[in-house]
């Protein structure tokens, strides 16, 4: 009795200094600052400090001087967010599951008959089929609109609407494409994750870089013609 006493004791003393340690610490922390946390909060509102102080010189370029091409800048700066927020839209197709057949589908079945047994996730999907949408997307439309720019009829339209056409080429194509994403992307595909390793890159490469040229060029010589 007496080491059952003894011990029901010494663990009433363990859970009395955890929660006064658990109470000191929760005084202490509003007052608790990690090191450099000023530099860090600075060092994070950098762009969008140096982001507004580029609007506001694109926008006195504008109307200050009214010079077309700072109209197209600060134009393009407000639909580049647009732009990238469909490209990120569109990279949750990435690592979409392959549909399963019928007959893996049975088979998973027969494996796990249980329901309370999940089955294993299927394989992610090889091809990055947002990044190749996006691409192709911006494709389209910058060449769609570099028709309509180089179109002998469209000269006698205004300044602005040129302006908004190359606002939404630079901004808005210029956010929903992209490279980097696109080189690190076959840079993981020849390195092994999706089996096999060097035709998967290449295949991702090619289909990429030959569709979208064909699919823009096609859209440009088309709209050439018929504006």
């Amino acid at each position: 009795d007496e080491d059952e006493d003894g011990e029901e004791f010494e663990e009433g003393d363990v859970e009395r200094e955890k929660e006064e340690a658990n109470r000191e610490e929760k005084e202490l922390r509003p007052t608790m600052q990690p090191t450099g946390y000023g530099m860090s909060s600075a060092i994070h509102a950098l762009p969008t400090i140096l982001s507004l102080v580029l609007l506001s010189l694109y926008l006195l370029g504008d109307l200050h001087w009214n010079i077309p091409h700072y109209r197209a800048l600060w134009m393009a700066s407000l639909l580049s967010p647009l732009g990238t927020y469909c490209r990120w839209k569109l990279s949750k197709f990435n690592h979409a599951p392959n549909p399963l057949s019928r007959c893996q589908r049975q088979r998973r079945r027969r494996r796990h008959p249980h329901p309370q047994t999940p089955p294993p996730p299927p394989p992610p999907r090889w091809f990055p089929l947002g990044t190749f949408l996006a691409n192709l997307s911006g494709s389209i439309v910058s060449a769609a609109i570099a028709a309509l720019l180089t179109s002998p009829s469209f000269s006698s339209h205004p300044s602005s609407t040129t302006a908004v056409l190359r606002a939404l080429s630079l901004g808005f194509a210029g956010g929903l494409s992209t490279v980097s994403t696109f080189a690190s992307e076959v840079v993981a595909l020849s390195e092994g994750h999706y089996p096999p390793h060097e035709m998967n890159a290449f295949g991702y490469w090619i289909m990429t870089v030959g569709v979208c040229c064909l699919v823009g060029l096609g859209v440009f010589c088309t709209l050439v013609q018929v504006v």
